[in-house]
């Protein structure tokens, strides 16, 4: 089953309401409207056709897109698609001058996710069973609802509406250049939505170590799940210092690119819960790599975004614990992933089991 044709689209989705992040405040942008999602379509000589897709925040979505067009699509014309890993690394080769992470790799994420599809269907399978079926569901926090610029009162309101749907939490973004600003609004949310609820915090990278250390302590009095990418993401030395001084979990990983880059932090002792992207660790096929080895150092895995994708790898495999509730992509999909008692539920269709209509690319394609 050979590949005929690759084709890259660009869409352009807006987001229910401007976000702001520790690495988003500041001087460091404004508030974030829209989502940038590139998607491949692989069509082989049977006719079957699989899908994949990346994405893009600030910058990068055309970036993404010509390089699927230009420099990875006319590579996989006359490949047998089956030949995942021989596919993957022709690419890997070709690119690796000028994009070992970042958007070369996001952009191969996206042909690697189209992929698997096809394997799925051709095994006539749902992803998730192929990878493994652990499970038909996986658990959910809410993930859209704690942004820095919303107020205490909007966030409060938001996290009972999760909590209403059964979501196991909620994840409030800190980042302030001043973490006591950051200690008062989750000390009120915690007040406002009760000691017993699971509430985790992300600083999207903002704070040195003696700013991460003295938050970090004061979100552990208050009982948080996790504390999340507290320093520069390349700063392996000092999340290891941070992880020695707290007993609450590090949480990072959507940052980086690859197994190796996360190992570095599991063999320093640097992290205890991993949090790969789908996309930022070029797709499916490096996320289970990721996968194995966080198994070796008993290190649990939440996936970070991509939840239409990631719910297969969460019911597929072992080690993926939850995930996050981020719905900045549904409105591409022509069904969204049904949630049950706060449970995204795999989809039982051959493959992804996701369908993007060309009535929704049209709506949302970028020229």
């Amino acid at each position: 089953m050979q590949i005929r044709s690759c084709d890259a689209q660009l869409l352009a989705i807006p987001l229910e309401r401007p976000v702001v992040s520790g690495m988003s405040s500041g001087d460091r942008g404004a508030g974030l409207t829209t989502i940038f999602m590139p998607v491949v379509t692989l069509t082989t000589d049977s006719g079957l056709v699989g899908r994949g897709y990346t994405w893009a925040l600030a910058a990068g979505g055309t970036a993404m897109r010509s390089v699927i067009q230009e420099d990875i699509g006319p590579e996989l014309i006359g490949l047998a698609a089956c030949d995942h890993e021989q596919i993957l690394h022709k690419l890997y080769w070709k690119t690796q001058g000028v994009g070992r992470h970042g958007l070369v790799t996001q952009a191969i994420a996206a042909v690697d996710l189209a992929l698997w599809d096809l394997r799925a269907q051709m095994a006539s399978l749902p992803l998730f069973r192929l990878l493994g079926g652990r499970r038909d569901r996986a658990p959910v926090y809410g993930s859209d609802g704690g942004w820095l610029n919303m107020s205490v009162e909007e966030i409060v309101e938001a996290g009972r509406d999760y909590l209403g749907q059964g979501m196991r939490g909620v994840k409030l973004k800190v980042g302030h250049d001043d973490p006591g600003i950051d200690i008062e609004r989750v000390s009120r949310v915690r007040e406002a939505l009760g000691e017993d609820v699971w509430i985790a915090v992300d600083a999207n990278q903002k704070w040195d170590l003696p700013r991460a250390t003295r938050a970090g302590r004061a979100f552990e009095a208050l009982g948080c799940a996790w504390f999340e990418e507290p320093m520069l993401c390349d700063d392996v030395i000092g999340h290891a210092k941070l992880s020695r001084r707290l007993d609450i979990p590090v949480a990072l990983g959507e940052t980086l690119g690859s197994r190796f880059e996360i190992h570095s932090f599991l063999q320093a002792g640097a992290v205890e819960i991993v949090q790969p992207d789908l996309a930022r660790v070029g797709g499916v096929t490096e996320f289970l790599r990721i996968a194995s080895l966080c198994e070796v150092y008993r290190c649990p895995v939440e996936p970070h975004l991509m939840m239409e994708a990631s719910v297969h790898l969460a019911c597929g495999i072992p080690g993926v614990e939850g995930l996050e509730y981020m719905p900045w992509l549904t409105p591409a999909f022509v069904e969204p992933l049904r949630l049950e008692d706060g449970c995204l539920l795999a989809p039982e269709a051959p493959g992804l089991g996701l369908e993007i209509s060309e009535k929704l690319m049209e709506r949302f394609r970028v020229a």
